[in-house]
């Protein structure tokens, strides 16, 4: 159930509404537009291109991709952390909307957990042990042809 406060939000809040509305929205609608063939030809990894070595969200726009197809069990092996952040997007989306058309702030919204450090440190130790884990496991499939680990003498 969503309830909001009393208290009106003010224009600065207004806007970064907004702004946090289309940065969210960004990524949903285009993942719905790159499985229509509308991906533009810059969208490549920069760290990948580079080095050779993925990056930690290298993934995810394909399994963002997968997604908006239904296509779950894909999105997953593309990127776990795909769905969450897919979720993630949808719910910003929907909170962001719901404050702007009432013009009022939500009393408790599912982010307030992200105010403290703490858990921001918890995330990035989950997230980043998963970017270790795909790693060890591209060297050892072979689907990872330069072992960075080689390369340290």
């Amino acid at each position: 159930m969503i309830s909001f406060s009393d208290a009106v939000l003010s224009r600065e809040e207004r806007l970064s509404r907004w702004g946090f509305l289309g940065l969210a929205t960004a990524p949903l609608v285009g993942s719905v537009l790159f499985n229509h063939g509308m991906a533009p030809p810059f969208v490549i990894c920069p760290v990948r291109s580079l080095t050779s070595i993925p990056c930690p969200g290298c993934g995810l726009t394909r399994s963002f991709m997968a997604i908006a197809r239904g296509d779950f069990d894909d999105a997953l092996s593309m990127h776990l952390f795909g769905p969450v952040l897919f979720a993630a997007f949808l719910l910003v989306v929907v909170l962001m909307a719901a404050e702007l058309k009432t013009g009022r702030r939500l009393q408790r919204t599912p982010f307030r957990y992200l105010q403290r450090v703490q858990n921001w440190w918890w995330l990035a130790l989950l997230y980043f042990g998963y970017y270790g884990v795909r790693l060890t496991s591209l060297i050892q499939t072979g689907e990872f042809y330069i072992n960075p680990f080689s390369m340290v003498r």
